[in-house]
């Protein structure tokens, strides 16, 4: 050891006190090398068993499945609420409050508005399942109220009508030809069956009009039948070859001042949250006296409004 004192000293000019200091740091600098070497001999690792572990977990799970309150419990789950009011709705169109009104959790009628906000479409019925998450037994209940058809195709039914050639002589004479005009029927009126029978409208788009036409207390115009899913301009002109639509006649108007908020929201324009802003302006600043009186209502815009007119009664 002095003969390591005086060679770091002769060579490195250090005193006894330096060269006892460099001695002591190469050591701990050769301690942290070996460490990695050393450490596997001075602790070996134990063998761990985690079954132990894993029970008491399991345990745990239990009890907090046990203590959480079911309204959580329903939400997380991925079986439906218990569904106490259906009606007939579009997806493309109903907000997410109406969703959970049918017994959807939340998070998934959240997620729904998402995608319809992003470009996502329902086109048919199936396409509601495309959801992910979406409740297959819930599906099942809400199948005939949505307002959409089963599947995109739309050919019209072809009739076919045997070719038979007659002689000049088997026409009857032209004295004895009649004309025989079909009588137009009310749409606002008409039952399933007149509705069939127009060409293009087979018997679940009749329901799907009358449903409809249900929902809003009768067509007040004609552009209104361009709102039922599934009707195009072709459809629209054989319905209107065999029916009519007096603008404004023969609607149910809502008697607005003692509407609660239930029959407000069941209107296909009045969503539940402003059917809520509605009853609550009414008992803030008295009853409606006209539809200029509306106008200050939140969430009411113009084309609503306008919409709304013919079926308000302000007695």
């Amino acid at each position: 050891m002095k003969r390591l004192h005086y060679w770091l000293r002769s060579i490195f000019g250090y005193s006894r006190t330096e060269s006892n200091g460099f001695l002591i740091l190469c050591l701990i600098i050769l301690l942290f090398l070996l460490f990695p070497l050393l450490y596997p001999v001075l602790f070996p690792p134990v063998a761990f068993d985690h079954a132990a572990d894993r029970q008491l977990l399991d345990s745990m799970v239990v009890a907090m499945e046990k203590d959480q309150p079911e309204a959580l419990v329903q939400e997380s789950a991925k079986a439906p609420r218990e569904v106490r009011n259906l009606f007939d709705f579009d997806p493309n169109l109903i907000t997410a409050a109406q969703w959970q009104s049918l017994g959807l959790p939340r998070y998934l009628a959240e997620r729904i508005i998402k995608y319809r906000s992003k470009g996502g479409k329902f086109r048919v019925k199936g396409d509601v399942k495309k959801i992910y998450g979406f409740p297959e037994p819930l599906y099942a209940q809400l199948y005939s109220y949505i307002l959409l058809p089963d599947s995109l195709s739309r050919d019209y039914p072809k009739r076919e009508f045997p070719k038979k050639e007659f002689a000049a002589t088997n026409y009857p004479p032209a004295a004895e030809k009649k004309t025989v005009k079909a009588e137009l029927f009310d749409i606002n009126q008409a039952d399933t069956l007149q509705l069939a029978s127009v060409r293009g409208i087979g018997p679940a788009l009749s329901r799907r009009i009358a449903r409809y036409r249900d929902l809003l207390g009768g067509f007040s115009g004609r552009h209104q039948i361009y709102e039922v899913y599934g009707l195009d301009s072709l459809v629209v002109g054989e319905l209107f070859r065999k029916g009519y639509l007096r603008e404004g006649v023969g609607v149910r108007r809502l008697r607005i001042n003692q509407a609660t908020e239930p029959a407000l929201a069941a209107r296909p324009y009045i969503s539940p949250r402003l059917a809520k802003i509605l009853v609550a302006y009414r008992v803030q600043h008295g009853n409606f006296t006209s539809a200029e009186s509306l106008a200050p209502v939140k969430l009411l815009d113009e084309v609503t409004l306008r919409k709304l007119a013919p079926y308000l009664s302000f007695e």
